[in-house]
């Protein structure tokens, strides 16, 4: 008897615990993608960790290695075994083998769509201290000041004059940032928040 059929029993543990392994990583990078496509808006960070996690996840894709491993023992060890037996463990194996090689070009588009799912998080990010700064700018030019004397006037104007100043300096930052929206909303597949966000600095500049 050769050492692979005396030593059967244990070589065919570490041979399923591997086979298993590769289940589970391909379950795991099936979760993950599903969790970055959801119809749901994560917050940046939240995006980053799922980002994070497909990426590290995906670092070794081609499973060369392991996919030739399981290949060889396995041939090795069904090599003296039952016809029924050898046809069923090579099917789970083609099977396995199968599911990896559709697997790839879903995690290739996935990785596409998470590089522009990141720029749009991180536009929102880029935009958020300039719609707060044009909330504030509207909050300051609108609030009633009743007209009762000159000096309540003349805080008016020079709070309108000072608001002027401040919205000329941001001028040329808000439409770099407004054409760097538009932009991106050219893509077919931006998420649906992206609009959301590009129509927030454009209706605060327009109304300020």
């Amino acid at each position: 008897m050769s050492f692979w059929q005396e030593n059967f029993s244990f070589i065919k543990d570490v041979y399923d615990m591997r086979h298993q392994k590769m289940a589970e990583w391909m379950e795991n990078v099936e979760k993950a993608i599903s969790r970055i496509m959801a119809d749901k808006v994560y917050t940046s960070a939240e995006f980053k960790r799922e980002r994070d996690n497909f990426h590290a996840l995906c670092k070794d894709l081609e499973r060369v290695e392991v996919k030739k491993w399981l290949a060889q023992i396995l041939e090795i060890l069904m090599a003296e075994r039952a016809k029924d037996q050898r046809a069923n463990e090579m099917a789970l194996l083609d099977n396995l083998i199968k599911k990896h090689e559709e697997l790839i070009p879903t995690v290739s588009k996935t990785q596409i769509m998470v590089d522009l799912y990141w720029k749009c998080y991180a536009y929102g990010d880029e935009l958020k201290p300039h719609i707060e700064f044009l909330d504030g700018i509207m909050l300051s030019s609108t609030r009633d000041i009743a007209p009762s004397c000159v000096e309540n006037v003349d805080e008016l104007i020079e709070r309108q004059e000072k608001s002027l100043v401040q919205l000329d300096t941001k001028r040329n930052v808000v439409n770099d940032l407004i054409e760097k929206g538009r932009k991106i909303l050219e893509n077919p597949d931006k998420p649906k928040f992206l609009e959301k966000h590009v129509s927030q600095i454009e209706d605060g500049w327009d109304l300020t």
